[in-house]
């Protein structure tokens, strides 16, 4: 081989030229590099780490690209080995619990069994329950917990998607819940992603529950599925912490001009006053330039669409609550 930089005639298998440095596979490494920072944007994170293992494969060990990839490598490693973990230590503990038959018969719904082998979920669960049947009554209370307890499981099962372990839910009785990832550094998609799941288990929730209302006609039902709707139109809020603000973090400013279009047309159609926070919240966003240059069609899809699926529940089963005043 022939050095690229300085012309001098290299030994078999050489990474660099002992005289100028130059690395002989500088191209390729920069075309890696490219397609493994592209992977981090869109959350592929094993794809992430095999790029990278490919790049240190073809750098010398004794620079500081090398060592750099390879801290980058290790931080992958040690991310995704605990998120493996987490998740087998978790189905273990369901299948004990529950028995491996049930956990069999729900195939992909036993994942929400999970966050019911941590006793702090449990006990936290029940104080929250405790809290709502005094104001609201048992079988209210159980189904507003329970669409909590969903939402919050769309945020880990995301997580977990991802490759990265997250905590179980918590319950803050008479507030809500919340979950923890540890010590995770998202890029905007993944994260939008994460903020979003939540809303689209509760929006899953509350359909069913809005389901069971008209075939049964039980208007705790109904109610269960306007509080879904409304909390679930309450986290769209895209400001804080709050799930809109981690959905709206991939748009770019065009894309977030479509959010704010849909989040104002649908108040005018339906009246909701949370629609005219969401709109407000979206003008301001519009304007805080952290605002993304590449188009993330499927986030805007997502935010779009949830704020008009929660919309359409919230008014078909506002009757039913009012009525339970």
């Amino acid at each position: 081989m022939i050095c690229p930089g300085c012309g001098r005639e290299l030994p078999e298998q050489a990474l660099s030229c002992p005289e100028c440095r130059t690395l002989i596979y500088a191209s390729k490494l920069e075309d890696l590099a490219r397609q493994a920072k592209e992977a981090w944007r869109l959350g592929k994170f094993r794809e992430e780490r095999t790029l990278w293992a490919e790049s240190l494969a073809l750098l010398p060990e004794d620079t500081v690209q090398h060592h750099s990839i390879a801290a980058r490598a290790a931080e992958l490693d040690s991310q995704l080995a605990g998120a493996e973990q987490q998740s087998h230590e978790g189905l273990k503990k369901a299948s004990m619990g529950v028995g491996p038959a049930l956990i069999l018969l729900l195939s992909k719904g036993k994942f929400l069994l999970l966050g019911l082998t941590k006793i702090g979920t449990l006990l936290t669960m029940f104080a929250s329950i405790g809290v709502y049947w005094a104001l609201y009554g048992w079988a209210l209370a159980a189904g507003v917990v329970v669409s909590i307890y969903i939402h919050e499981m769309g945020h880990v099962a995301m997580i977990r998607h991802y490759g990265f372990p997250a905590t179980a839910p918590m319950f803050i009785p008479g507030l809500g819940a919340l979950i923890r990832m540890r010590g995770v550094r998202l890029p905007p998609i993944p994260e939008s992603r994460i903020g979003l799941a939540g809303p689209m288990y509760g929006l899953g929730a509350a359909a069913v529950a809005l389901a069971i209302y008209y075939v049964t006609g039980v208007n705790t039902w109904g109610v269960i599925a306007h509080f879904g709707a409304w909390i679930n139109l309450f986290n769209l809020i895209p400001v804080w912490q709050l799930d809109g603000s981690r959905g709206i973090r991939s748009l770019t400013r065009f894309e977030r001009g479509i959010v704010l279009a849909a989040a104002g047309t649908l108040w005018l159609l339906v009246g909701n006053p949370m629609l005219l926070i969401i709109t407000i919240v979206c003008a301001y966003r519009m304007f805080t330039r952290d605002w993304q240059q590449d188009s993330d069609r499927q986030g805007l899809i997502q935010f779009a669409g949830l704020l008009a699926a929660l919309a359409l529940i919230v008014t078909l089963s506002a009757g039913s609550a009012a009525t339970s005043k």
